[in-house]
């Protein structure tokens, strides 16, 4: 899964944050303490069953003491990528974190700070950036690029040689068809089948995916008045 010994921080006291504990946790890692703002329990009640620190200094602070490792376990794209930079700046150790039961080429290359959850797939010659998070059940197949702070929902699938821009969010179970490209900033819809090039900042929805233009909205007005 990743080398060294030592205890782990998790950046993030979210639900992400649960399941990178969980896969540390499994693979008999030490998690030592999250970082972030919680009302006491987690979604769902269950409270942390390690220390909480009150914010991500204080985490920093632990790391550089006590020589922990981190990974960053926040979901917003580029507070993500933005923490895994500042690490790696201050020479922290930030490596990979893949989960016990995905699959990782050996041939493929993950930047500092990836997640790889469970039952996730990284195919051979795949690149991904810095930040990343290949989520639960993804699939980033053979010869594609995954850039910073990019996000790979559960149950996605890149196919062969797709490519996916800096700090964009494929969709839960959506597909990106071979070679095609999905420029930075992207929000890919759940279940949307990505068939031809998505530019940067885009929003696409649907099977084939097209862009939803940010202005339309149902019109929810009864007939002949107003709402």
């Amino acid at each position: 899964m990743t080398a060294g010994g030592a205890g782990w921080v998790v950046l993030g006291a979210g639900g992400h944050a649960r399941s990178v504990v969980d896969v540390l946790e499994r693979a008999g890692h030490t998690v030592v303490a999250v970082s972030g703002t919680v009302s006491g329990a987690a979604p769902g009640g269950e409270r942390w069953h390690v220390d909480v620190l009150s914010d991500d200094r204080a985490a920093f602070e632990l790391i550089e003491a006590q020589g922990l490792q981190a990974v960053v376990a926040i979901g917003a794209n580029p507070a993500r990528a933005r923490l895994v930079r500042e690490l790696v700046a201050r020479g922290l150790p930030v490596p990979p974190v893949v989960a016990a039961t995905a699959t990782v080429s050996p041939r493929s290359v993950l930047g500092a700070g990836c997640v790889v959850l469970e039952h996730a797939h990284v195919g051979a010659a795949s690149s991904l950036g810095v930040a990343v998070v290949v989520n639960t059940g993804a699939v980033v197949e053979h010869d594609c690029t995954v850039g910073d702070g990019a996000h790979i929902a559960p149950g996605a699938v890149l196919l062969g040689a797709a490519s996916v821009g800096d700090g964009s969010l494929v969709g839960s179970g959506a597909r990106v068809l071979p070679g095609v490209t999905v420029g930075a900033g992207v929000t890919v819809g759940a279940g949307a089948v990505v068939t031809a090039r998505v530019a940067d900042g885009e929003t696409v929805v649907g099977v084939p995916a097209e862009t939803r233009d940010p202005r339309s909205t149902p019109d929810t007005r009864p007939p002949g008045g107003t709402a």
